[in-house]
């Protein structure tokens, strides 16, 4: 009874489905003959090679799909390709497209080569568009030329995701710059496509991060740049490169004298060398209080020393360096004195200088015996001109002219008897007898008063220095023949018997 019921079921359904299927037949025959004809087309001759380019052979080739998949069948030509049908395919690339430098974005093709023309290109020809690396359009492209542009880019990607991590090929770099947490990133400081050299200024950060380094830090011609000093993956103080690497022959004033000099740290700021100036000397000569004129862009300081002579023995520059009118430093005043003798180099001050205190330096014994005659006190009475052109002493006869006018013949030469700078000084050889010998004397002159003596008398007792004529008077003979007072006691003149030119 069940195999009968089943049998009769299965019958039912059949006919049922055979109903259905004759209606569905018939229904797709019809819709098919009231469509229009699909177009014949015939493929271009440039077929033959565009189905060789990279994108006819990925897709036609290696994945088997028909033109029709790609290129509209209603179209006569295959020139046209609806590029949503990539999209089908290829979504998740389609929604990050390429752009181009004007940020449109690019179709597929200007990529992905479908033909071949003779300029056949791949997918990662990026020089096509941007240009071949050194380029008048695309100056800097110099670093990675010979890493394919997939190594670090992907055109599908977003931007801030096209650059690979460096470390994939730099590895063992420490790129921890300063202290700064975000210097850890390679593109801070560098461009992809330039040279390691090129790398961001630093100033672009220093300009106002700790530390704050001044534009005059690099300059031409010495400190370039900063990888002058520093090297960039190991940056710190401590590593950065000695300044004898470069200045190691480099003459420093006073080297062997003192170590301080050595050391450049302590004139110049490592990111200002050349601002170096008397406040770097002040730091470690604050008891030196120099007043010599300073010259036009220089320091009080090293208008005369040199930071950096050429020979290490010179510790201060020849005063005859500005002051060219001296032919030597022993030109001016007498051979044996140098400018120093009178100048104190760091306290010169023509303004208060009393050249009576300079000369006492070195004429201490002349200024002595000056200062008790009132007359000879100021040394510029006798001694004109200046101190750097001294003129010949004045003659005594400018202050003395009537004494000299009256002293006799050979007794006006007053230097010869007189001490210059005190003259009531007699000199120790400003005898008589030095020049009047006793027994080439005529008359009196010759007569001992006892043995022994130089003559009559003494030269005084007669003679007055300054005077042409002896005193000859009977009081002058009586001061010492006393004891011939009541001889001829009228006679006013003794030699007028007595003679002292002839006889006795």
């Amino acid at each position: 009874m069940r195999a009968a019921l089943l049998i009769v079921a299965v019958t039912v359904v059949s006919f049922v489905f055979g109903f259905f299927a004759a209606g569905i037949e018939s229904t797709v025959t019809e819709v098919q003959r009231q469509q229009e004809p699909l177009p014949t087309r015939a493929a271009p001759e440039s077929w033959r090679l565009d189905r060789l380019s990279p994108g006819h052979s990925m897709h036609v080739i290696n994945h088997g799909l028909e033109c029709n998949d790609c290129h509209n069948p209603l179209e006569l030509t295959f020139e046209n390709v609806d590029f949503g049908v990539c999209t089908a395919c290829h979504q998740e690339q389609a929604a990050l497209t390429h752009t181009e430098v004007d940020g449109k974005p690019t179709d597929c093709v200007t990529c992905h080569a479908f033909k071949s023309d003779g300029h056949a290109f791949g997918a990662w020809d990026c020089a096509r568009c941007h240009g071949s690396f050194d380029t008048p359009t695309h100056e800097g492209l110099a670093m990675h030329t010979s890493i394919a542009c997939a190594q670090c880019h992907h055109p599908h990607h977003p931007i801030e995701d096209t650059v690979l991590d460096c470390q994939g090929c730099h590895q063992g770099i420490d790129v921890h710059h300063g202290r700064q947490a975000e210097s850890s990133a390679c593109a801070n400081c560098h461009a992809g496509h330039d040279r390691a050299i090129d790398a961001a200024s630093c100033m672009q950060c220093h300009a106002t991060n700790e530390p704050v380094v001044s534009l005059a830090a690099t300059f031409t011609g010495g400190h370039d740049s900063c990888a002058t000093c520093h090297r960039a993956h190991s940056f710190s103080a401590v590593t950065a490169v000695g300044c004898r690497s470069c200045h190691e022959g480099t003459v420093t004033l006073a080297q062997r004298q003192t170590r301080a000099h050595a050391d450049c740290m302590n004139c110049h700021s490592p990111h200002s060398v050349r601002s170096a100036s008397e406040a770097a000397c002040v730091r470690c000569h604050s008891e030196v209080s120099p007043t010599h004129p300073s010259v036009e862009g220089r320091g009080d300081c090293m208008t005369c020393h040199e930071p950096h002579p050429e020979r290490s023995a010179e510790i201060a520059l020849s005063c005859t360096h500005c002051h060219e009118e001296a032919l030597s430093e022993r030109a001016f005043h007498s051979p044996k004195t140098t400018c120093t003798d009178c100048h104190r180099p760091h306290g010169f001050d023509l303004g208060h200088l009393e050249e009576q205190a300079v000369c006492v330096r070195c004429h201490a014994p002349q200024v002595r015996l000056t200062g008790r005659l009132p007359g000879h006190a100021r040394c510029q009475s006798c001694h004109q001109g200046t101190a750097h052109h001294l003129e010949a002493p004045v003659e005594c006869t400018t202050c003395h002219a009537d004494i000299h006018a009256r002293s006799p013949q050979g007794h006006q030469e007053c230097a010869s008897c007189h001490e210059p700078h005190r003259g009531d000084l007699m000199l120790a050889q400003a005898r008589c007898v030095t020049c009047h010998e006793y027994r080439t004397l005529p008359g009196l002159h010759r007569l001992p008063l006892e043995q022994g003596s130089e003559g009559h008398t003494e030269c005084i007792a007669c003679h007055s220095v300054h005077a042409k004529r002896a005193r000859a008077d009977r009081h002058t003979c009586m001061s010492c023949h006393q004891d011939l007072g009541d001889h001829e006691p009228k006679a006013k003149r003794c030699t007028g018997c007595h003679t002292f030119t002839s006889g006795r």
